[in-house]
């Protein structure tokens, strides 16, 4: 395995519940640019699309309680509230008191939708990336997914079916950092197993939130995705200052399967205004 990342310094905060949460900063110049992940993923799946935007931002990524190097929550406290609660810490630890701009990915978006909707002078341009804003099915209404994996090879092979059009820099970036050393000598996710059973953002509903979002807003739709392209459509209808972009060969998660497509969408969106 040769892994080569884009350099980022590692820091931590203290979380809304006093938890620890882990980020990256993947420096850069210009305002403050803050990344959130989805349900399967953590702050490294942003290294692709931090080492293109960072000649116009400083990019920095979370990961949520639960995820990747930051603290599980004991009472698996996982709302999308609980995430913005410690989102805000984040911003006011990295913000230096300026409004900072938020992408978010799946999960990741609705976190920014809900901080962009209850802290409006905190964030000057949303990006909210292949989600939709409620949900048909259940928290416990998830598809089946492998819970260990028995070495690295096995790993790649399922990140790459997963994520079909990612570079295979970006398969192993998430092969390495998404998958840790369990008991037994095998690689598992480095989320709380909670995550195998629920997922609780399939009870949000953020469709009252967006006519009062004041961030400017990029909406961003994979061609590949199972979120439904007439959704991202009303949503971008119903947010009063936004735009609505496609982004083709990918699917939902497109900050892995589309990285270069989705740097190009964003530098237009925080740069060309």
């Amino acid at each position: 395995m040769s892994l080569t990342t884009t350099a980022a310094a590692h820091f931590f905060v203290e979380g809304a519940a006093g938890n620890r949460i882990h980020g990256l900063d993947f420096g850069g110049d210009g305002p403050t640019l803050v990344c959130l992940h989805g349900v399967t993923g953590n702050a490294w799946n942003w290294c692709e699309v931090a080492g293109g935007v960072r000649a116009h931002r400083r990019v920095v990524a979370l990961d949520f309680r639960g995820y990747g190097e930051s603290q599980w929550s004991a009472g698996h406290d996982y709302t999308t509230a609980d995430h913005v609660a410690d989102l805000a810490c984040a911003v006011d630890a990295v913000s230096g008191g300026s409004p900072v701009d938020l992408a978010g990915s799946s999960w990741g978006a609705l976190v920014a939708i809900q901080y962009a909707d209850e802290h409006p002078g905190n964030v000057a341009r949303l990006a909210v990336v292949d989600v939709e804003p409620s949900f048909e099915q259940g928290e416990t209404d998830l598809f089946p997914r492998p819970r260990d994996h028995a070495d690295h090879d096995e790993v790649r092979a399922a990140v790459a079916g997963a994520y079909p059009n990612a570079p295979a820099g970006m398969v192993e970036v998430v092969a390495a950092t998404c998958y840790g050393p369990v008991d037994g000598g095998r690689l598992a996710p480095k989320h709380d197993p909670f995550f195998f059973e629920r997922w609780p953002f399939r009870s949000d509903d953020h469709w009252d939130r967006l006519p009062r979002i004041q961030a400017s807003t990029l909406h961003v739709h994979a061609s590949g995705s199972f979120v439904r392209a007439d959704v991202m459509a009303e949503m971008d209808r119903l947010t009063p200052d936004s735009r609505l972009v496609e982004i083709g060969d990918s699917t939902h998660v497109v900050a892995v399967d589309n990285p270069s497509a989705l740097v190009d969408s964003l530098v237009e969106f925080l740069v060309g205004g």
